[in-house]
């Protein structure tokens, strides 16, 4: 869900703030994504095995999980605009 998601980050924070309080998800200090970037996490059981979000330490913006991390997100107003920077 989190990987195909754009939210504005007021959103996003709470999201990952309720997300943190749901039976089984432990909070981990010091998470690394993907490309190794660190951050606090949020794990929790999946079929097969544990996944760990992470977020920003700061901000709470998510900087992915051990299998992916998203470089760039943008929001355009209309579809095939180029976000701006």
């Amino acid at each position: 869900m989190l990987p195909d998601a754009t939210l504005l980050p007021e959103l996003d924070a709470t999201l990952y703030r309720a997300a943190a309080k749901i039976p089984g998800v432990s909070v981990v200090t010091d998470a690394k994504n993907y490309t190794g970037r660190s951050g606090v996490g949020l794990s929790f059981k999946e079929r097969d095995g544990r996944t760990v979000w992470v977020f920003d330490k700061t901000s709470l913006g998510f900087l992915g999980s051990a299998d992916e991390a998203p470089l760039a997100v943008g929001v355009a107003d209309k579809a095939g605009e180029t976000p701006a920077t």
